[in-house]
């Protein structure tokens, strides 16, 4: 809050003041996600951390991809990352725990057993779209330890796991219509 007690302390950028809180539309969530994916394929991230100058870059981006936006790296962008690899940090506990696993149709988390765990009953029925882009972009800022898996290798061999049997389930599949067939 500021002096006079408001939550939309005013930040001025170039002159012009914007609002600390902002309310993304899909529209904008989208946009932002699919800016941080080119960003970190691009080379902006090493080490851990975003490399100086990303933030420009982003905004760059964003008014490439939403003409006329007002979406700043200050407060907009930065708050935004925040709120997502908070989330995402909590997920990534939350699924390296026993019994806790992830759809990869739905985007939601799915409980062996919620009676367990009652807490897990506010999240299960989320969905969590920007998961997968999560990881690409912040996967690698995770502590590791001695049994650490990388969440985004992880994510990439379930995703090959289950073409893997999705094609043997189809081989198996025409192997059998061939033999009625005889």
């Amino acid at each position: 809050m500021d002096a006079r007690g408001s939550a939309f302390a005013p930040n001025v950028d170039k002159g012009k003041v914007v609002r600390a809180r902002r309310s993304w539309s899909k529209v904008e969530e989208d946009a932002l996600i699919h800016c941080l994916v080119d960003i970190v394929n691009g080379g902006w991230k090493a080490e851990n951390e975003f490399k100086v100058g990303f933030h420009r870059e982003l905004e760059k981006h964003m008014r490439k991809m939403i003409s006329g936006t007002d979406i700043v790296a200050n407060p907009h962008i930065n708050s935004k990352i925040r709120v997502w690899k908070k989330e995402y940090g909590a997920l990534s506990d939350l699924l390296s725990k026993s019994g806790v696993g992830w759809n990869l149709t739905t985007s939601m988390i799915k409980v062996s057993d919620e009676e367990a765990n009652p807490h897990l009953k506010s999240v299960c029925f989320k969905s969590w779209p920007y998961y997968s882009q999560w990881l690409e972009i912040f996967g690698k800022d995770r502590a590791t330890g001695e049994n650490a898996v990388d969440p985004l290798d992880l994510f990439q061999e379930l995703m090959r796991v289950d073409l893997d049997q999705a094609e043997e389930t189809e081989d198996k599949n025409m192997s059998t219509n061939y033999e009625h067939t005889q």
